[in-house]
């Protein structure tokens, strides 16, 4: 067991997803180290997320640039004498800053890049049950000699946050209805579901009596206007409109999130609204499946998944099978069960007919 005094690094750059997943072993770190001091270095365009975090004692960020932007945030941390340093990312930047920086103890997260490969490209499984993402950094916790402790503790959410999302869905087309929230975009085209059964899936729900509320940030503007347009009933559409920790807010307020294996998903997870998630390029092995009890993984048995490790490549046999053969009238019946309280953990979705 290191000493309960320790002065701690944590690095994690990116991304969305993996930072929130992140947050349950920053609470394990400070349940451990109670009078030591943690510090975290993240990008800049995450500041959001972690500078009120109460577990975190200080900041540093990393800003858009090349070498120099790493070069400066190296020089703001080597003048402190860290006694834990934490590489929680392991990719080429935090691996820079891993191994110039000086510390009595440091420890890297493990990726499994080797047994995801082999899956992908032989279809050889060596990953049994798991382990997922957040077992993987709670499995850092363990080679420190501490418990993982509150797992599931949400975002905290400050109150102007919280009065924005009940702001943005103060509509009169909302009121007395079951608000699911829809994320339609994903940094890699290939992990979208298509845009024509979001466009359907938004029209039967609201026939149904459901208020969908399309969300995403900037970058899916115009993928949502599209959707938008499409849908029998044009669904308020807030995307672009919201920060993180607001996007997070009203997503709290409604009853699913449907998503693509995206952030939204850990998002949502993260303040206790379940999801229903589409996975095609990418599958549970790779550790990012949903956690909530009443979660549910969509997805279609096919002997070309998984084809990447994170949807980067483009679908190999051109077609998208895996997510554009999940009905839309099938995901609106999941959402329905899941209201209700019903549906299993997962779900193998038929073909499309």
């Amino acid at each position: 067991m290191e000493d309960k005094n320790s002065r701690i690094l944590v690095i994690r750059f990116s991304s969305l997803g993996d930072l929130i997943l992140l947050l349950p072993f920053l609470v394990t770190l400070r349940n451990g180290f109670r009078g030591g001091e943690i510090s975290f270095a993240t990008k800049e365009r995450y500041r959001e997320l972690f500078e009120q975090n109460r577990d975190i004692d200080r900041l540093y960020l990393l800003r858009q640039g090349g070498p120099h932007e790493l070069l400066r945030l190296y020089t703001a941390l080597r003048h402190n004498r860290f006694d834990i340093i934490i590489d929680a990312h392991n990719v080429i930047r935090s691996n820079v800053l891993f191994h110039l920086l000086r510390a009595p103890s440091k420890l890297q997260i493990s990726k499994d890049q080797a047994k995801k490969l082999l899956l992908i490209r032989g279809k050889h499984n060596l990953f049994g049950s798991g382990p997922s993402q957040l077992e993987r950094y709670l499995e850092m916790a363990g080679r420190l000699g501490i418990k993982p402790v509150d797992t599931d503790r949400l975002l905290d959410l400050p109150e102007a946050v919280l009065r924005k999302a009940e702001t943005a869905l103060r509509l009169p087309c909302l009121a007395g209805k079951n608000l699911v929230a829809v994320a339609p975009g994903a940094r890699w085209e290939t992990k979208r579901w298509p845009e024509s059964h979001f466009a359907r899936l938004i029209s039967s729900l609201s026939r149904t009596g459901f208020a969908p509320v399309l969300i995403g940030g900037k970058e899916d503007i115009e993928l949502n206007r599209r959707i938008a347009a499409d849908s029998a009933v044009a669904p308020p559409n807030l995307t672009g409109e919201l920060s993180i920790l607001e996007t997070a807010a009203v997503l709290g307020r409604c009853r699913i999130l449907v998503t693509n294996d995206s952030a939204p998903l850990h998002l949502s997870e993260s303040v206790g609204t379940p999801v229903v998630a589409f996975f095609g390029p990418t599958v549970k092995e790779f550790g990012y499946y949903p956690r909530l009890k009443n979660s549910v993984a969509v997805e279609i048995d096919l002997p070309c998944r998984p084809c990447s490790r994170n949807g980067a490549r483009p679908c190999p046999i051109g077609t998208k099978e895996c997510l554009a053969a999940i009905r839309p009238e099938q995901v609106s019946g999941i959402v329905e069960d899941i209201v209700r309280g019903g549906v299993p953990a997962e779900h193998r979705a038929g073909p499309e007919r």
